[in-house]
């Protein structure tokens, strides 16, 4: 045999080795545990370059169409939770426990600078300004009308007497002045809501107010609620949600904030090794190998099955076995 011919067998052991370790669920037990320790108290941060992982991010986020190139998983993902969800009888209540709903509450209660500039914007879109206006207009009618206002004004008591219909036709002459006049008024009137809601939303008020509606949210179930829902609300919404999410995902802003997020968690990471890390996270050596390795090994058999180990393997060896290097150890070997 020459070295040729001996380094293409060795290659083909070696291809054979790999791929029977691979599906054992000793070997990733093992793997698992001399990993960690292999890190031992080298800090994650360290094991990456921030600039460059965030300028990958950033050009991924850029360039590519993330959630658009998965929207027939997302849709059929997003149906299969829906219809799951459907079926659960979990409440509000056990989602959001009471403790948690106070720590929110707690956190909410002190956003009172946006919560009264949420107030201001509110009572001044035009929509806000046209319904409160109509409503004035309408308490004002209908008070004149059912309430006998108009008879109680001097020259008028006797036009009463005519009926409900002509004072009707009486109160249209007054339409387009009352109209008008709520018009010109309508940003005092506004300003006079908004002040009243801003003294009466106190933080106390607020709270029990949020109490109130999460007493009466958690013993409801989430899935009475979904069946309230059209049946193609997944289907007709996933299409849009992720050109918006590509979309937003492109934006400087969106950029921006990501590149900071990314750069924050390499530096927070620094302060921290990976035992140290997995201990916090309250798993074990012996909680991982027990669940990930029997994974570890099933996922490598399902590659395996699909006829995809082996290549994997061939290009993680590389051109070793081709190599000159080798070549002149094994003709060595062989000339010895």
């Amino acid at each position: 045999m020459n070295a040729a011919d001996l380094a293409a067998a060795l290659r083909a052991a070696h291809v054979a080795h790999a791929r029977e370790r691979l599906q054992q669920k000793t070997y990733w037990q093992t793997q698992l545990d001399d990993g960690v320790k292999a890190l031992g108290k080298t800090p994650v941060g360290a094991l990456v370059d921030a600039d460059v992982l965030a300028t990958v991010v950033d050009d991924w986020l850029a360039q590519v169409h993330t959630t658009r190139g998965l929207e027939p998983v997302i849709l059929q993902v997003a149906e299969a939770v829906r219809r799951r969800a459907l079926d659960e009888p979990a409440t509000v209540g056990e989602l959001l426990e009471e403790q948690h709903f106070e720590a929110i509450l707690a956190q909410a209660l002190r956003l009172k600078p946006l919560r009264e500039k949420a107030i201001h914007a509110c009572l001044n879109h035009p929509l806000v300004s046209d319904m409160v206006s109509e409503m004035l207009y309408t308490g004002i009618k209908n008070f004149l009308l059912e309430e006998n206002a108009l008879a109680k004004l001097p020259g008028v008591s006797s036009m009463m007497k005519l009926g409900r219909k002509s004072v009707g036709r009486a109160m249209g002459g007054l339409e387009e002045p009352i109209r008008d006049y709520l018009r010109h008024n309508i940003r005092a009137t506004l300003r006079t809501g908004e002040q009243w809601l801003n003294a009466q939303l106190t933080d106390r008020r607020i709270a029990e107010l949020a109490r109130d509606g999460y007493r009466r949210l958690a013993p409801l179930r989430p899935a009475d609620a979904l069946r309230q829902a059209p049946d193609d609300l997944v289907a007709q919404t996933v299409p849009h949600a992720v050109v918006i999410a590509d979309e937003a995902a492109r934006l400087e802003y969106s950029r921006a904030l990501v590149n900071a997020g990314v750069l924050a968690a390499v530096q927070a990471l620094l302060d921290h090794d990976l035992p140290g890390l997995l201990k916090a996270m309250g798993t074990t050596p012996k909680q991982r190998s027990k669940v990930l390795a029997p994974a570890l090994a099933s996922g490598a058999r399902v590659l395996d099955e699909q006829g995809v180990l082996t290549p994997w393997i061939e290009n993680a060896l590389g051109d070793f076995y081709d190599s000159e290097a080798c070549r002149g150890v094994l003709e060595e070997a062989l000339g010895g």
